[in-house]
């Protein structure tokens, strides 16, 4: 019988395990992107920044004038807004659709056949 209460003992403290480790879920930091991610390449008077996709896609590379310190938290997150916009435009560029703007109302014509902003009759 005390073999039997101390196995079932040890058997709840086991399966107790798994549901305490879930709780030290640490939040994301804010600089952090879930589109891709960005890798610095420092030289003695410049750095080069590359920006990738989740796909491991080069999107762009940018030179920067001085050295870029990519563990400051106000570097981080000026990459990370940098990566936003990258991934934006490559989006964009992927998709003619949306690229199309409609505040150039020539190319909007070419594209679609109609001005932006009247109505077909």
């Amino acid at each position: 019988m005390n073999k039997l209460i101390i196995i079932a003992g040890v058997f709840v403290c086991l399966a107790a395990l798994p549901a305490a480790a879930q709780e030290d879920v640490r939040p994301v930091p804010s600089w952090v992107s879930d589109r891709g991610y960005w890798v610095v390449e420092n030289n003695t008077d410049s750095s080069i920044v590359y920006f990738y996709n989740n796909d491991n896609q080069l999107l762009y590379k940018e030179k920067v004038k001085g050295v870029l310190n990519p563990f400051r938290k106000k570097a981080k997150l000026w990459l990370t807004k940098e990566l936003e916009q990258v991934v934006t435009v490559w989006e964009n560029r992927k998709d003619p659709s949306k690229a199309i703007s409609r505040q150039n109302p020539s190319l909007y014509r070419q594209m679609t056949g109609s001005v932006p902003g009247l109505s077909s009759y």
